[in-house]
Order: C-alpha cells, then structure tokens, then sequence
C-alpha cells in the first residue's frame, strides 16, 4: 500500500519498482501514487527490474527446512517468499535491504527461521543486524512490535541505537475532532473504575463491551480485567497508547473510551495511527481497508530507519573506518565462514585437535567457547595484547569481559551460535577468577581435555606467535557446521494414534543403538530412550504419584559435579529427596564394584529404587558376587538395586503404557533437542524410516 514508499521518499530516496499481488492494494498504491504494482514475486525477472541501491521489503513468516547437506542456507528458503526476495538480491546486488516483519520471527520455530535468513542473507555477501521496533517510539500512538532487518553489502553495520527516538504518551491528539463515528450504547459495556497505564506498552485498559468472558483458568472477582475479554470487546482509554492494529479485524473492533463515551476507532484515525499522512486516498469498503492498514508499516518508523540509512550507507558520516570496528571485524570472518565450500584457515593436527575440543563442547561449556572468542577477537584488534590477562586489575590486563559483553555475546546471540550466552562468559564462575589463564590457571574446567585445549590455545597466539585470527575463522567455519549438522529435524513416524506393537518399536530402537554404536556419544542414545519412557510412566503409574522427574544433565558432566546419583533421577515433591535413580551402561557388562561403586553414590540418600540399566550382560562368573552386594545393600540402606537390560526394562515398561505412541513422541522430541547428540544419530534414525540403512 506505499508504508515503505512513503517513509523512504521523505527521507529522500526514489521507488524505481514495486510488487504486489493483492488486488485491492494495487487499486490503492495506484490512486497515491499513480503506479501499477500488481506482479507475482515468485515469477518476477530480476534482470527486468530496474538498477536500484536499497530492497524493501515484508514477507510472511514460514518454516525453511534445515537439511544439514550444506547445498547452501540460500537454498534451504526454497518455496518461500523470502527465496525470492534473496533471488533478486542475488542478481541485482543492492547495496542494503531493509526488511520488516513480526516480532515474532525472532523466536519462530525456535529461532531456526531466523537463523536460516540470517546465514541466507550472509551467504549472499551481506552483513545484517535486526532489532525489535515499536511504532509507538516513533510519533505514533500504537503499541505496534516489529523486527526489522537491515543489511549491507560492503561490511558496513547499521547501528539502531541512532535512531531518533519520539514517544507518544496517548492518542487524543491524533484522533478525529469531527465526521461519523460509530457510538456504543452505554448499556452494552462496562468502564471500570480502577485502571492504570501498562508501562511497557502504555495501553489503559479501561473496561469491556457486557459479552461473554473467558472462563477458564479464570479466579473468582477477576472478571474486570482485560486477559479474561477477549480482545474485539476490550476498550481502551484514548489517555493511553492503542494496542497494535491487525489485519484479521476486517469490521473495525478497535474500541476508545474517549471524553466519556465509548467508539469504534475510525479508518481515518487507523490511517493517522500508522504515520500515513491526511492527504492519503483511501478507496474500497471498510473491511479492505481495515485489513490493508492492519498489514502495513508504520511510516514514521520507515521514515527515521530511512535517515540513518542515509547517514550510515551514503553519506561521509557513515563512511567505513579504515580500522573495524569489532562488530565489522566479527561480521567479515562470519561471512567469510559461511561463504566458504573449503576450510580457509592453516592448522596443524595438534591446534585442529584443540579447536575440535572447543566445538564438540561448545553447546555445553558455552563459557569456555565465550571467553575463548572473545579472547582471540581482542587479540586480532588489538596484537599487541597479551589476552591471558583477562583483566583490568592484573599488571599489563584489559577488561575482557567489558569487550564480550559490549561486542561478543551480542553478536553471538544475534547469529545465535550454540555457544551464545545470556550475558558474559566471564560469569562463569571457573573462569573469573583474578588470574591469567596460563597453564598454572586452577579455574575447574571439568572437562581436562577441555581445559588443556582452551590454554593450550591461549598459550599459542601469546608465545608461540600464532595468528589468532587462524583460530577464529577455524572455530567460526566449524561451529557454522556443526550447528546446521545438528538442525537436522528428526522424523516421527507417529502421525496420527497408529498404536505401533511393541516389537516394532523395539526393533527401530535396537537399530538405532546398533547403527549408532561406532558414533561419537552413542552411550547417549540409551539414556535418552529410557528417560523418554520414564516421562511417559510418571504419568501412568500410581507408585509414581507425587514424584518428579528431573531434567537430564549433561552427559560428559560426572555425577559429582552435578550433586546427582544417576543418569536419570525421580525425586519425591514434597521432600525433594531422591526417589528412584537409574545408571546407564552402553556396551559395558555389570559386576561388583561397578554395584559397590554405584552405592557409595547413593549411600547418604533416601533412595528406595537404584537401577544398573547396561545394553550388555552381567560378567560372565560374577553373577553370585552382584547378588551377594546386591543384598548386603538392601540390608544396610534398605534400597533396592535393580539390575537389567536396556531392552528388557523397555520392553517391560512399554507393556505398561496405554498407548505406546506417546513414547515414540517423547524419543524424537529428546533426540531433536539434545545438543550433546551428534547429527549423525539423527540420521541413522530418519534412515530407519527413509529405508535408507
């Protein structure tokens, strides 16, 4: 409908081109602007489109498949509109694109989506950055969340901070002093007499049309406020910002309790509430109408991004420093990443086997994985820097943790690295300690493989003279790598209640086992498999009323480390004391000490239950001497241990389950979601169901 158009050309720019394909929106552009846009997107010609600098755009918000093959992030978007927004990207190669769609986005299909456009985007040579906007921060009274998405082709990163900020604390100066409006009776609603502004999103709820209410989930005397209404019969006072105007509400639900009356929102007003200006044609019905204005953009918003573009992108105030800036710096060796078909870094087998380490434990020991970036980001910005001294009180230190949280962290949660942290590497507690991460570091790094490879590469490019930024475009293709590998979507074969028989399902999870045993962290699988059973029995099994299962920890961390007795631990609700616990042995056969070890876990707890669970059997000769130790616990602790099979114990508890569907569910979901399990037992599982074994 032109939101774009008029933002950018009151800042200064030109349209050249625009598509659409909704009928009535092209009726409207055509009578604002004097252009017919109607064009299929997916069918367009770039090489017809006119030469232009800047790609607008807002496009709907679907799921990109992840293969994992590495065919390229640009193909996994394929049969969405956003491949085709980066087809003509592709070809034209404009120098930025500023990009707009639902806050939503962000988190969509659990941040993949995102994830895929980024690296998509980053594939065709562009640096990005996004932020989550609100209309209301621009001279306009809506409450209207938005992620916009701008890049640049020559390295250059759009810095949203600039823009300039305008709140609006309500709506009476924006509403209609004359025309039709549309009243409700006095008796068809209810003002409520205690209100008060939200202070995020600055809405008065003020009261409700007399419809009916929510009621579930709904307490008693919490009938006046506004989660129980729903959203068409709740009113806001105009002393407040109005909630963000949708395009699903054809009929105009939007009501204002405004100088002590009650009215619809009128299509003028919504218009205004957007940014377009008075002199706007609207033509069509209503209903056209209000969805066109519910699927625009706000112009204002347009509008101030459009004069920083121009700031940053084309003037000499954006210019590029000969120097980067950090950002830029991480930006150029993450699109050099993804870009790259082959490893561009120079390595010997001993530092590829230390950078290894690193990203095998990236998921897991994102503090390690933090700290080690942001060392060597320092340390290429700035040579000189000896980055062991990680801190600005020790003799010749620099404050690491200032330069990961102002430049590191947020970039790796933009790109959203497996290793990216909340706030700071540095507040893991093993790794802020006030001394330098030499080989005399005492920090408890649990894992030693870990710990050695993370000072071994410190140590390299402080006294060996290694150029850090081989290990930074090392860590960075790789990790790029691995986490697509490890986006693989595991198939389900429960598609509807199929009630698959017990043999069937033992037989797919034996497979798994055995084609994954030569696997790294196939010891895993095991775990996962009876963890999923135990989620479904808790729900079925009386002994297990009132228990608790606790979520599964990391599988490299020992039980010591975690406070914990086993694989898979039951705790009692009210008490917290552990219930029942199980150990997981893969391809290791049970005796007496593993059982006397295994005790002495658990000899100071409550416990009733303890399960030796192994894929293997007992010892052959052992067999008195487990019972013997078996015994003598019960009789000392009163717990019974459990010894058994992996498959059997499955089998058993399989035979329990109503519906043995709900473990095939729970099996995948573990699988998908596990970030310790290689991406390779994904496929060995999908290839169980594609008949690909």
């Amino acid at each position: 409908m032109g939101g774009f158009r008029l933002g950018m050309e009151q800042a200064g720019f030109k349209c050249v081109y625009s598509s659409e394909i909704n009928l009535h929106a092209c009726e409207v552009y055509k009578a604002n602007f004097g252009d017919n846009s109607y064009s299929d997107i997916t069918t367009i010609n770039p090489y017809e489109i006119p030469n232009f600098d800047i790609l607008c755009a807002g496009f709907p918000c679907q799921t990109f498949s992840i293969s994992g093959k590495q065919k390229g992030f640009y193909d996994d978007t394929r049969g969405t509109l956003f491949f085709d927004i980066c087809r003509i990207i592709d070809i034209k190669k404009p120098l930025a694109f500023i990009l707009e769609n639902v806050q939503n986005l962000e988190k969509h299909n659990k941040g993949k989506t995102l994830s895929i456009m980024q690296q998509a985007l980053s594939k065709l040579g562009y640096t990005t950055t996004y932020k989550i906007l609100n209309a209301k921060n621009f001279n306009v009274p809506q409450n209207r969340e938005r992620i916009v998405i701008i890049g640049h082709r020559q390295g250059k990163i759009f810095d949203f901070n600039k823009l300039i900020i305008t709140q609006v604390e309500s709506m009476t100066e924006f509403l209609d002093t004359e025309g039709e409006f549309e009243y409700l009776n006095p008796k068809d609603y209810t003002i409520i007499s205690e209100y008060k502004k939200q202070p995020k999103s600055g809405l008065i709820f003020i009261g409700y049309r007399n419809k009916k209410i929510r009621t579930t989930g709904v307490r008693k005397n919490t009938e006046h406020l506004s989660r129980v209404h729903k959203q068409t019969n709740r009113i806001y006072s105009s002393l407040g910002i109005h909630p963000t105007i949708a395009s699903q509400e054809q009929s105009g639900r939007y009501w204002i309790y405004h100088e002590k009356r009650v009215r619809k929102l009128t299509i003028n007003e919504c218009f205004k509430f957007m940014g377009f200006p008075n002199t706007y044609k609207k033509i069509g019905i209503k209903s056209k109408l209000y969805e066109r204005i519910g699927n625009s953009i706000c112009v204002n918003m347009v509008y101030s991004i459009a004069q920083e573009v121009q700031n940053q992108f084309f003037t000499e105030k954006g210019k590029i420093m000969n120097k980067f800036t950090p950002r830029e710096f991480l930006e150029s060796i993450y699109i050099e990443s993804i870009n790259s078909s082959q490893p561009n870094y120079t390595l010997d087998k001993k530092q590829k086997e230390w950078v290894d380490t690193i990203i095998a434990n990236e998921s897991n020991n994102k503090g390690v994985f933090t700290v080690l970036t942001t060392s060597l980001t320092y340390k290429c910005l700035y040579p000189k820097q000896d980055v062991r001294y990680h801190q600005a009180n020790l003799e010749n230190g620099y404050s690491g943790r200032r330069f990961d949280v102002d430049h590191v962290t947020p970039f790796f949660k933009e790109k959203q690295f497996r290793g990216s942290m909340k706030e700071s590497g540095w507040l893991t507690r093993s790794l802020e300690q006030n001394l330098p991460y030499d080989f005399n570091y005492p920090g408890k790094i649990n894992n030693v493989t870990l710990k050695t490879s993370f000072l071994s590469i410190l140590d390299d490019i402080s006294t060996q003279e290694m150029p850090a930024i081989e290990y930074l475009k090392a860590i960075f293709y790789l990790s790029i790598r691995e986490k697509a590998k490890n986006s693989i979507d595991v198939i389900n074969p429960i598609n509807q209640e199929n009630m698959q028989d017990i043999k069937c399902i033992i037989y797919n999870i034996e497979e798994h086992f055995k084609h994954s045993s030569k696997i790294r962290g196939a010891s895993i699988l095991p775990v996962i498999a009876l963890y999923s059973i135990y989620e479904c029995i808790l729900l079925e099994l009386k002994r297990f009323k009132n228990k608790k299962l606790l979520p599964l920890e990391s599988h490299t961390s020992s039980d010591r480390s975690s406070g914990l007795v086993g694989d898979i631990n039951i705790i009692d609700s009210d008490s917290k004391e552990i219930y029942e616990s199980v150990e997981v042995k893969f391809g290791i056969q049970i005796d007496e000490i593993m059982i006397e070890d295994a005790y002495k876990k658990f000899k100071a707890t409550s416990i009733q239950r303890y399960y030796i669970l192994s894929t293997s059997n007992i010892k052959i000769g052992h067999e008195k001497a487990v019972q013997n130790t078996i015994d003598k616990i019960y009789q000392e602790h009163g717990c019974q241990v459990i010894i058994n099979g992996v498959i059997p114990t499955l089998k058993y508890y399989l035979r329990l389950l109503e519906s043995t569907d709900n473990f095939i569910s729970k099996y995948v979901e573990n699988l998908q979601n596990n970030h310790e399990l290689s991406h390779e037992h994904k496929i060995k599982w999908n290839n169980i169901f594609l008949k690909k074994i």
